[in-house]
């Protein structure tokens, strides 16, 4: 089972929207598995990425339907432009 968390990630150019995914394992312990990025969209603004990020996941999920299927969430957002961040770097 797996939880996203709509964000950003900063690049030299701006803000690229971003999705954390976490892995939810034993008792319900998550850890950081993979970040999606969307490279085609970079945003001056931060809230702005975010909010892309946040618009990509409600959609994914609705296209889901109510059993969410983890398929139908992958192929859409990468039909959005999302993909995974290879060796992402994280502020200290």
């Amino acid at each position: 089972m797996y939880r996203f968390e709509p964000g950003s990630y900063q690049t030299p150019s701006g803000f690229l929207p971003a999705l954390a995914c976490f892995k939810i394992g034993k008792n319900k312990v998550e850890s950081l598995d993979y970040i999606l990025t969307n490279t085609e969209i970079i945003e001056p603004n931060e809230e702005k990425a975010v909010g892309i990020a946040e618009k990509s996941l409600s959609k994914a999920f609705k296209n889901s339907g109510k059993k969410g299927n983890e398929q139908i969430i992958a192929n859409s957002l990468k039909a959005d432009g999302f993909k995974i961040m290879e060796n992402p770097k994280f502020a200290k």
